[in-house]
């Protein structure tokens, strides 16, 4: 059956095996109950199962079911014991007609093995697919009984996932029938709108977009912008506001690593959740916060990317490390020794330089004669050093590689000719303009805003694929979207791909969103994309 699946699956296999695994370990670890919860009236429920897996989370806390989800001409069915328990219904079974009755709430559904006729109330229907028996379970649609019993349903084509959500009993803040209340921050003015407003630009164009075609389940969803000019003193009362007099439902997209870590545990403390933070501070991730979802590769993933390339790729093994002697730096060079560790090869020259450093000839003459084959150069916030760096090997007639975080896409602006066969790390692929999504996305930010400086796209991209991220964790939630419901939505991100954001996952215990990158190097002045993604999420 393994190998049936994973034929069938192919990569979703692994991947869907690797979240329902950890959901499992979480239900263990925290003591969960591991099997069908006890029958008991559903009114605040999310409910997520995937085709071909037992495994399935209620609110969050993780279960089994008899048999798998199966799909029948295009309808996906699952054991009546699991809808009788995990719905909270009370199930008949008449062996002389073979007839299912379920009640639940005043409602009445009867179905019959072999027969696509059903009713709900007396009233006659026709399915798609007749109920059946498997290994001694008796097998119905799930969507139609859901949604006869009030319940909402969205199904996830990429990975065959089900979400099932029931009304809450209480108010939820931001939400209304009608609309979404979210928060975002960047800089609109002062030196750094330069990026901030393409930032949110970005974000706001998706949303005007979706918002066009309807919204979410009928819901408009309204951004709150707050300008806090990248100033942390200025970010940390306009969030307040946010919760605290605009009661907004979530906040979506923080520009700034200072900003977003001002907030971020206030965020986490109120239920707010706070998705997208634009910046690579691990602290976003780890330890994981319930409410807290990074996306952007933090520093200690593309550390570890730098080694697994170099490796794998360039098929060396001796290397170099030169990091900037600050916190970014610091976790960089972290990544790097983690992924020495889990990819093999050595570290035969580490030193770290002051953010100061005009000077690098002594760094680079002792990396030249050390062996190393490979120079991984880690200062993302200080890319002026990391250019100096480049052109000083150059001068010195260095022939190791060099590898450059994602920052310096513009290398060959600030290093010129010495910038020539440099590898540099990106995680939004831009690489094929005539790739349908990188087209959709230039599309949609052209259309509302027109007179945006089109080299400022990278900024607008970033603003772009937090609304991404956000809007499809809406869809799943339902139509009775909670900021648990959210929460738990994204942990069932697994490798899922929007039109410009690729391969972001979480989990009940995972909150770093994108743990791959691709890598790129500087031929005749041009960035060229030489690898595919390179994933460090085990």
């Amino acid at each position: 059956m393994k190998r049936v699946l994973k034929t069938l699956l192919g990569e979703n296999f692994s991947n869907l095996k690797k979240l329902f695994a950890s959901l499992l370990v979480v239900a263990l670890c925290m003591g969960f109950l591991v099997g069908i919860p006890k029958a008991k009236a559903q009114k605040e429920m999310f409910l997520v199962m995937a085709v071909g897996f037992k495994w399935y989370q209620l609110n969050g806390m993780s279960y089994q079911m008899e048999v798998a989800p199966e799909i029948i001409n295009a309808r996906t069915f699952v054991p009546v014991r699991f809808i009788a328990e995990a719905f909270g219904a009370n199930v008949g079974w008449d062996p002389a007609t073979k007839t299912v009755t379920i009640k639940s709430d005043g409602k009445t559904i009867q179905l019959t093995i072999g027969k696509t006729s059903a009713t709900v109330d007396g009233k006659a229907y026709t399915l798609d697919a007749a109920p059946y028996i498997k290994n001694s379970r008796t097998m119905v649609p799930v969507r139609f009984i859901s949604e006869a019993l009030g319940l909402n349903v969205y199904y996830e084509a990429q990975k065959k996932m089900i979400y099932v959500s029931a009304k809450p009993s209480y108010a939820i803040p931001g939400i209304t029938d009608k609309e979404i209340k979210i928060g975002s921050f960047s800089a609109l003015s002062g030196p750094l709108a330069v990026i901030g407003i393409p930032f949110y630009h970005g974000l706001q164009s998706y949303i005007n977009w979706i918002n066009d075609q309807g919204g979410v389940n009928g819901r408009k969803i309204k951004v709150i912008i707050a300008d806090d000019q990248m100033n942390p003193a200025l970010t940390v009362p306009a969030v307040k506001k946010f919760v605290e007099e605009d009661k907004v439902f979530a906040v979506v997209g923080g520009l700034g690593t200072p900003g977003c870590l001002a907030v971020m545990d206030y965020l986490n403390e109120k239920g707010v959740p706070f998705v997208y933070q634009g910046g690579g501070a691990s602290a976003f991730a780890y330890p994981p916060k319930k409410y807290v979802f990074a996306v952007q590769p933090n520093y200690m993933t593309e550390g570890q990317a730098f080694v697994k390339f170099a490796r794998q790729n360039l098929n060396t093994s001796k290397f170099a490390l030169l990091y900037q002697n600050d916190d970014a730096g610091k976790e960089g060079a972290q990544g790097v020794q983690e992924g020495v560790k889990k990819y093999g090869g050595s570290l035969v020259y580490s030193s770290s330089f002051p953010g100061t450093e005009t000077d690098f000839t002594s760094y680079l003459t002792r990396i030249k004669n050390s062996g190393a084959e490979v120079i991984f150069l880690y200062a993302p916030a200080n890319t002026s050093a990391g250019a100096n760096a480049v052109k000083t090997a150059k001068s010195l007639g260095l022939t190791q590689k060099i590898i450059l975080p994602y920052s310096y896409a513009g290398i060959t602006a600030m290093a010129g000719d010495a910038a020539e066969g440099v590898y540099i790390t990106g995680w939004v692929d831009f690489s094929n303009l005539n790739d349908p999504g990188v087209q959709k996305f230039f599309e949609i930010w052209g259309k509302y805003y027109p007179n945006d400086d089109p080299l400022t796209f990278s900024y607008a991209v970033a603003g772009f694929v937090a609304a991404e991220i956000f809007v499809e964790a809406l869809r799943r939630a339902g139509q009775y979207p909670t900021r648990d419901a959210i929460v738990w939505a994204l942990e069932t991100f697994n490798g899922w791909n929007g039109y410009v954001a690729k391969d972001i996952s979480y989990g009940p215990n995972e909150r770093a969103g994108k743990y791959s990158l691709y890598f790129m190097t500087v031929k005749n002045k041009e960035l060229v994309k030489i690898s595919d993604w390179i994933s460090v999420r085990e």
